[in-house]
């Protein structure tokens, strides 16, 4: 059978049939004290009522022949009638007869003991195999938790015959796959950060010397329209590949994991103060509205740089998709289980094909009129959002604006 292939259920069979074979020879033992003591009552019995007749004067070799000589039915039929006279009978009642009351109640409670003797070694035998198939199933699943805390060396103990053992011999199976897909999805990400490393630093070399030879041209103020016109296109196309670049570096080096954020304790207004601040010139510029709404006594734990480089990205979208005299309006608040930054604009929306993918790397949409974005920054500004612990939502209707939703909970920033 399959199921005494389990090491544990073939060793809790064997202990189940060793208490059954006790129990047999206990029962055994007992009926035959038993039949002992029925004998011994029976003889004493008999010895009464031949020294009853004894001392009324009957033979006492008549005596002796009553109870040693084989007895036949008309013997028996005549001794019932002559008992049945005087009201003893099979119908008599145990009580009165105080030979049989003792041994009832005797031999009731040896069995009463041997079944609750018996039943109390069966449940210590269950609660043992119970609490140890549960010892099992805890030392495991601290084990699993230590996994998936982060210490891939963990394995499960496996080198018993036994149901749980090749469960778990499967688990360690998965887990090494589980770590060797890690390691080498860590390696992919340590290839492409390394990889797109090195084509910034080499596109950077050539940037650079594209945007001093602009910048001499620009200088030179040759008089030429088509000249000047062209290289203020060039200064600009420029400007946007570094951008590019940066932004690549960026992603990479949070894709793998190499970044450690210098978190400390920031007042959340002056912080967004600082980001409103940065794009104050350009929205007087384009006749849009920065507004802010913060309690100054808010504070947050956070990467200055990094989380400024995540929100400046929110709000250079949000400008970016509304005309003039439009608004944005960014909002700092508190409550007792998060602190939430909101960016709110009035502008174009967001179209609903494009709700589900404006956090996708390079995602562009085919409704937005913006020819330039290149679809890095939203992606950017969510790793960075969630490198800090929090979560960025977005809500939109095409035509009606955005409002962008950024939560910390307070235990990630404790």
């Amino acid at each position: 059978m399959l199921i005494l292939s389990d090491k544990n259920v073939r060793f809790q069979a064997a202990v189940m049939v060793l208490i059954l074979l006790l129990l047999i020879i206990v029962s055994q033992i007992s009926v035959m004290r038993m039949a002992d003591d029925y004998k011994r009552n029976m003889i004493a019995h008999d010895a009464e009522i031949a020294g009853y007749l004894l001392g009324n004067g009957l033979d006492e070799q008549l005596i002796k022949m009553a109870f040693t000589t084989q007895k036949i039915a008309v013997d028996q039929k005549m001794g019932t009638a002559v008992l049945k006279d005087s009201g003893y009978d099979e119908n008599t009642s145990n009580f009165l007869l105080p030979e049989i009351t003792g041994f009832q109640q005797k031999y009731a409670a040896i069995a009463l003991a041997l079944s609750l003797s018996v039943s109390l070694l069966l449940l210590a035998t269950f609660s043992f195999f119970l609490w140890k198939q549960d010892k099992q199933l805890n030392d495991a699943g601290k084990k699993i938790q230590g996994f998936m805390d982060g210490d891939v060396s963990i394995r499960l103990e496996d080198s018993y015959e036994d149901h749980l053992s090749r469960l778990f011999a499967k688990i360690n199976t998965m887990a090494t796959a589980l770590t060797a897909h890690m390691e080498k999805e860590k390696n992919n990400r340590l290839f492409l950060k390394e990889t797109i490393s090195d084509i910034s630093h080499q596109l950077k070399t050539p940037l650079a010397a594209l945007q001093m030879y602009n910048e001499i041209i620009l200088d030179e103020k040759t008089g030429n329209e088509v000249v000047d016109d062209f290289s203020q296109k060039s200064q600009r196309e420029l400007l946007r590949m570094e951008n590019l670049i940066q932004n690549l570096l960026k992603l990479a080096k949070l894709d793998a994991g190499t970044i450690e954020l210098e978190k400390n304790l920031h007042s959340l207004s002056e912080f967004l103060e600082k980001c409103r601040s940065t794009f104050m010139t350009r929205a007087e510029l384009e006749n849009k509205k920065i507004s802010l709404v913060c309690d100054q006594a808010i504070r947050l734990c956070f990467d200055e740089t990094w989380l400024s480089e995540a929100l400046e990205n929110i709000i250079k979208n949000a400008i970016d998709h509304t005309k003039a005299t439009d608004s944005i309006e960014i909002y700092g608040e508190e409550n007792r289980l998060a602190i939430e930054i909101t960016v709110k604009d009035n502008g174009s929306g967001i179209h609903p094909d494009d709700i589900y993918h404006i956090f996708e790397r390079f995602y562009r949409s085919r409704y937005s009129k913006d020819q330039q974005g290149i679809g890095i920054g939203l992606a950017l500004s969510k790793s960075i959002i969630e490198k800090h612990g929090g979560t960025i939502t977005v809500q939109s209707e095409w035509g009606e604006g955005t409002l962008f939703h950024l939560i910390f909970p307070k235990l990630t920033n404790l």
